[in-house]
């Protein structure tokens, strides 16, 4: 039995290595549910979890994949995306309340909600090469590249390109939010939450991948002058829908993740 990976009905899940697959799993078990044996639950995306996707992606196999929530950490990974056969949620949005939002973040929506400002530069935060291999898309590198190619020819703004730092940058010198505030007018990046992040902190955001923001941002490096820029309501629907799309690992293990996630299914 894989450390991040687990098949509900294969066995004791009292074994499974991974805290966050054993208590979602957990979970599950708790609500009595028929008909959950065989679908899988994978966290992050590691080589033996990179290779469950594929075979469930193949074989049609149902799975909830488990990995860093949109919004609310900061010195801790308190918030956890749980997405069905997805890495993150694309789904249709379900019309959601705004206090569940407001409690992750700690703030009101008249807080939360930030306009769009202006800014001069692009901003390119390219995918981890697991990513890349995850999605057949060469590596990091080769993918950063061709976008600074194409991007040359259709604009004159400077590019800048943004490195994921460690886990202690990101939360302490070097944040997204001190990134966007440099003058950025639009951040660029495959399938990375980062989008979301932009799109929060009041600046524009192109989606070259499978990403929640994809709804609601940009989507094509043509437009990269002009991109889309969602609406307050559109916000508002996006982040109170993803608020019910993450969850807090004993939300996992005393089955409100499970419920919650049913309700979009």
């Amino acid at each position: 039995m894989m450390g991040k990976v687990y098949e509900l009905g294969s066995g004791l899940v009292a074994n499974v290595e991974d805290g966050f697959v054993r208590t979602f799993a957990q979970g599950i078990y708790g609500c009595n549910l028929d008909n959950i044996n065989g679908t899988f639950i994978i966290r992050g995306v590691g080589g033996g979890s990179q290779k469950q996707y594929q075979k469930c992606w193949c074989t049609g196999k149902s799975f909830y994949a488990i990995d860093t929530g949109y919004f609310g950490n900061s010195k801790h990974k308190t918030w956890h995306r749980i997405t069905h056969n997805a890495l993150q949620n694309m789904d249709e949005f379900v019309e959601r309340p705004v206090d569940r939002l407001e409690f992750i973040l700690k703030s009101t929506w008249k807080e939360i909600y930030k306009k769009f400002s202006p800014g001069k530069k692009i901003l390119i935060c390219p995918p981890s090469n697991k990513i890349m291999s995850l999605f057949n898309q060469g590596t990091a590198n080769e993918w950063t590249d061709s976008v600074v190619e194409q991007l040359k020819k259709l604009t004159s703004r400077p590019i800048e390109i943004r490195m994921k730092p460690s886990r202690f940058d990101r939360v302490t010198t070097k944040t997204m939010e001190q990134a966007l505030a440099n003058d950025v007018h639009c951040l660029i990046t495959y399938n990375s939450i980062a989008a979301t992040e932009a799109l929060m902190c009041g600046k524009l955001a192109i989606s070259l991948g499978p990403n929640a923001a994809s709804s609601i941002c940009e989507t094509k490096l043509e437009n990269i002058d002009d991109p889309r820029m969602p609406t307050k309501d559109e916000m508002y629907a996006f982040l109170t829908h993803l608020s019910y799309a993450q969850f807090t690992q004993p939300e996992m293990e005393d089955g409100t993740a499970w419920k919650i996630l049913q309700e979009e299914i």
